[in-house]
Parts: C-alpha cells; structure tokens; sequence
C-alpha cells in the first residue's frame, strides 16, 4: 500500500473494503488509521511525539513513516494527536457557571487525576447504558482547558452487504463520538458539547469532583442567563462592528426569532445574503416593540476569507460552525454586549453556598 513516501489511495480502498482477503480485522483497523492520520498537516505533530518518546525514525521520515512508528509503539500517542486535529463541524456548546463568587484557577492536572475521571466516567456511563469505551483527551489552554471525550455511542443496528457473495447481514455497532467540554477560567464557565442533558450533567458532575473536587460546582439550577441580545435592541446595526477584533472582517445579523406579548412567535430572516437590519430598512419596517428576542443568527467573515456562522439561543447556548472558532467569536460577543457579566450573572451566589451544596 506504499508508494515511496505516500500511499496508494486505491489499494487503501481495496482494503477498507473487504477485497483484499486474508487479513486481520485489528491490521484493517490500522491500515485505515495509517491513510487517516498520514496527512501533511500532522507531520510535524507526529515528529515531535516520536523525538519525545525516543523512537528511531531516521533522518527524514514521511507522515506515514511516522505513524507506522507511532502504531508499532502503541496506539495512545496517535489517538491524542487525533482528536487535538479532529475537525469540528457545527456544535452547539451550553454554559454553566461555577457555583462561587471567584472563578477556580486550573493549572496542571496530574494523570492519576485524569484517570480517575476518565474512570468515573465510564462507571457512569455504563451504568446509564450511554455508550462505553470513555477516553478523555485534556489541552491546557491559556485561559484553562479543552477536553476531548471519546465513547462510543449507544448500539445502532444496521443491514450489511457482503462485497463478494452479495449476501445481507445485520450488524450492530456502536458508532464513536466526541464530545466537547471546554473550560475559561476568567469567567468560571464549563461549556459542554454532548447530545443529551444527563450526559451534559454526568460531565458537569465528574469535571467538578475530579478535577475541582467539588461535584456540584457546575450544577447550580436558575442561573440567569450567559447571553443577552440587547444590543441589537439598543444599537442596533453599531452592535455588529468588529474592527477592534483583528482576526474579523465583517459580522451580518443574519435571522432572529422572537416572542410577542400578544401570543405571536415570528421568524425574521431577509431572502438574499444581506443584513437583516439593511433588509428591514430597505422594506420600510424594524424590530416591533415590546418583543421578546430568543435568538439571533449570524454570519462571521474571518480576514482568512473563510465564513462562519453563529446561533445564539437564549439563555446560555451557542451554535458555531467550528468549534475553533469559539475563541474569537466570545470576544467578539464581550466587546459588543452580548455577554452577562459574570458578576451579575451568578449575583448573591457565595462560597458559602458550594460548602453548603
């Protein structure tokens, strides 16, 4: 399946296929993570894990080399790098405060810490029959961590055809998913990825005991809201301005969703890539008094050229098109008001009130 310092892409697809026969289902598996993982973006991530673990690698290994040297040394180092590259499609992240009037600080966690979460985790899970084979990835990050939380998810049964005898069978699997939890230590918030709101508190529960030693930090009920869109109530189209965000070139309010007193729930959306606020205009219409806005839609052009798209749901949710860009984007969203601050956000909220949780 080498080809120099690549790979044969058709004899990989042969293989992933089941046409090449007499071999392992375990080799498959590798074959398939050596034509994942051996793409010039990660050579240089690859090249540092094999030089910290010791491994001869010659004078000029190529991507594939190194992963096969990865692989043959075990499988750990490539499934780290594998989930810090993981490309992050559309994720919806819902916030939670900590239950304390300072933020806790974060620094290094020890990896007895981590395993035991990791274990705690999976204890739960299995428990609730959510999926088993929890391994958690954890990046420090200059404002706390990130964690990627693989498992693989709840049974999925489906019909096979076999690629030589064109028979049919079932199969049941257990598809592998990633979650996200990523934590910023000045505002004292878990941000959580995770389909459902008992896994969202299994890893609100975990984090907190495990890592902050503290099981409900993250668990208060009624707090008010992370986000507010009174600015686009307020300012208006000013609330869009980004020129003190380098990394942006321009924002477009995109769709919002409101409620009225009267009992009506309207979608606002204009029909072409414009503005919301210049479609409205141009119509000879606003924003009605007196509504109440559940959310608004966005469109971010980055200085890269590249355009992504931000949901915010009230109170806490948000929607990006990649989860990278989270960064950027809250900062963009403080600079322009649409974030609580966290003081008045967890107002009369004491560390009284964790010692007596």
């Amino acid at each position: 399946m080498f080809v120099g310092a690549g790979i044969d892409e058709a004899v990989v697809r042969r293989i992933m296929c089941g046409e090449v026969a007499g071999l392992s289902a375990e080799l498959v598996d590798r074959i398939g993570v050596i034509d994942e993982m051996s793409t010039g973006g990660n050579h240089q991530l690859l090249l540092d894990e094999a030089k910290r673990l010791g491994l001869d690698v010659g004078p000029s290994p190529s991507t594939s080399d190194l992963v096969v040297h990865l692989l043959l040394d075990g499988t750990e180092s490539l499934e780290r790098i594998y989930a810090e590259r993981l490309p992050i499609a559309r994720r919806l992240f819902r916030s939670h405060f900590a239950l304390t009037a300072d933020p806790p600080p974060i620094s290094g966690v020890a990896d007895h810490v981590l395993k035991g979460y990791e274990d705690g985790l999976e204890k739960d899970f299995v428990g609730r029959r959510r999926g088993s084979g929890v391994r958690v990835f954890h990046f420090p990050t200059p404002t706390g961590f990130r964690q990627m939380i693989r498992r693989a998810d709840l049974a999925h049964r489906d019909v096979s055809v076999d690629p030589v005898t064109g028979g049919r069978q079932h199969i049941i699997f257990h598809p592998e998913r990633f979650d996200v939890l990523i934590y910023e230590q000045g505002q004292g918030e878990m941000q959580v990825n995770a389909k459902h709101d008992a896994d969202v508190r299994a890893y609100l529960e975990h984090v907190g005991h495990h890592l902050f030693s503290q099981s409900q930090l993250f668990l208060a009920e009624g707090l008010p809201a992370k986000y507010t869109l009174k600015p686009i109530l307020e300012k208006g189209e000013a609330c869009l301005r980004c020129d003190d965000v380098p990394e942006i070139e321009a924002v477009w309010l995109r769709g919002l969703d409101w409620s009225h007193s009267k009992g009506v729930d309207l979608v606002e959306r204009p029909r072409s890539k414009s503005d919301l606020f210049r479609a409205m205009t141009d119509s000879g219409r606003g924003i009605p008094r007196g509504v109440k806005l559940m959310s608004a839609t966005f469109n971010v052009l980055f200085r890269t050229g590249r355009e992504g798209q931000l949901r915010i749901v009230l109170p806490n949710n948000a929607v990006y098109s990649r989860e990278s860009d989270s960064e950027v984007i809250l900062r963009w969203l403080g600079l322009r008001g649409f974030l609580q601050d966290r003081r008045k956000a967890t107002d009369g909220l004491t560390r009284a009130l964790v010692a007596a949780s």
